[in-house]
């Protein structure tokens, strides 16, 4: 087992990106096993690429932050059951809290 080399942070990972360049890109982030990648998403091409057992779900409220396994959350197998399932979370109803002075 090769070891890991570099781990390279992405935000947001479709936003700067072409659509042709975003296909091509997600594929070598696949292929490429000396290197890890923690990007975020909400491009369905690139969730539909990624492994769900590599999935992570990323919740905040107020200043906490919690990761928790995407395993955790008990998802069909199918994709879009899935991904409907995941946009639909509770966790992401309550939204982020912003006090007026």
């Amino acid at each position: 087992m090769a070891s890991l080399e570099l781990v390279i942070l992405i935000d947001e990972f479709e936003n700067s990106l072409d659509v042709n360049s975003i296909d091509i890109l997600t594929d070598l982030l696949i292929e490429n096993k000396n290197i890890q990648f923690i990007i975020t998403s909400h491009y369905p091409y690139i969730i539909n690429k990624l492994a769900m057992e590599h999935g992570k779900i990323i919740t905040r409220q107020g200043n906490v932050v919690t990761a928790k396994d995407i395993k955790e959350y008990n998802l069909p197998k199918s994709r879009h059951q899935a991904f409907m399932e995941l946009i639909n979370l509770n966790d992401y109803r309550e939204g982020i809290l912003v006090e007026s002075i």
